[in-house]
């Protein structure tokens, strides 16, 4: 599986360094877009062949706010019988590589979003947060206080 994880990490490069690539062309759009289906490839195929060969488990702070979460719940149950499964944390639970998340879903988009919005070094969500703050300032001073 050596193979596989160079693979990977090879295709992982490949297409950092396509996504932080400041000025594109058509044709760098469409390298990106074999990079993206070449680096699903590989995390699928290490998901596939690599992952089953490995025990992973959650990590202790997970395991202990866990325990924390369902003694907190177990405290305000109604006198419920706290035996079984659900009274008692005995170890930590398994864990698995999950890609039915939206960050690698998202992965795809990147090629598209870049031919529809530019590079990512051309926009940025800081006039949003501007304009948020602002009008919070403006409610606040005009509407709730005026």
């Amino acid at each position: 599986h050596d193979k596989i994880i160079m693979d990977l990490l090879f295709d992982l490069a490949v297409w950092h360094a396509y996504a932080k690539l400041r000025l594109h062309t058509d044709d760098t759009l469409n390298f990106f877009d074999t990079a993206t289906i070449a680096l699903g490839r590989s995390v699928r195929t290490f998901r596939d062949k690599v992952c089953p060969l490995y025990t992973t488990n959650e990590l202790p702070q997970e395991h202990a706010a866990r325990g924390r979460r369902q003694a907190r719940q177990a405290a305000q149950a109604p006198n419920e019988d706290q035996g079984g499964p659900s009274g008692t944390i005995s170890q930590r639970k398994p864990k698995y590589l999950n890609l039915h998340t939206y960050k690698y879903h998202a992965l795809a988009d990147y090629p598209n979003t870049i031919r529809q919005m530019g590079t990512t070094d051309n926009y940025s969500t800081q006039i949003v947060r501007v304009y948020i703050t602002l009008m919070g300032v403006y409610i606040t001073l005009y509407l709730v206080k005026g």
